[in-house]
């Protein structure tokens, strides 16, 4: 395993991946991972739903899609990126999830104060997790949207009570990811 810091400053998002499946030793490994994220009263809020069936992956790709363009057709003038992005999710055969062969959606429990926030410490944790052991993860947000349909969380067998908070993908980045420009961030010193 690598230094945590340069785990850390070397996570990008993977969008590019093998066909390679992940060995469910290392989908548990990165599962275990997570659980040592902090949470609000110790509660713990989260679970995993695992999919690594690809025609399934799929079909919620196409839901996701047909979700996402409305939102974006409104904020298309807004940002470059944001037109990119639409194009990309009009186009024929395009995939949400980048054909990654493992989508990970991690549900956090309505009844815990804070498990929006749990969640995402559990989702970084996870995503540098993987980091470490060679495998590249993207969080797919604009999924989220589509996967909240409580019809869609009862075909995938999701447990009642929860929300949907992060929906992740893994796997074998084909190459290296280009390391964005950093923007410096305001930083406010009270002493």
């Amino acid at each position: 395993m690598k230094d945590v810091i340069e785990i850390i400053k070397s996570r990008r998002c993977v969008r590019e991946y093998k066909e390679d499946h992940i060995p469910d030793a290392d989908i548990e490994f990165l599962i275990d991972c997570a659980g040592y994220a902090p949470s609000g009263l110790n509660m713990q809020p989260w679970g995993f739903l695992v999919i690594k069936n690809r025609d399934v992956i799929r079909r919620l790709s196409e839901t996701c899609k047909k979700s996402m363009i409305p939102l974006l057709e409104d904020m298309k003038h807004t940002s470059k990126s944001a037109q990119e992005y639409l194009a990309f999710l009009k186009t024929e055969g395009s995939d949400m999830f980048y054909g990654a062969p493992l989508l990970v959606i991690i549900f956090g429990n309505r009844k815990a104060p804070t498990a929006v926030y749990d969640c995402a410490m559990a989702a970084q944790t996870m995503m540098l997790a993987a980091q470490s052991i060679g495998i590249g993860s993207c969080w797919i947000g604009a999924a989220q949207k589509a996967l909240m349909d409580e019809k869609l969380l009862k075909e995938l067998d999701a447990p009642e009570g929860y929300i949907i908070v992060a929906p992740l993908i893994f796997g074998y980045p084909t190459g290296k990811t280009e390391i964005p420009e950093r923007i410096k961030p305001e930083v406010i010193w009270v002493k």
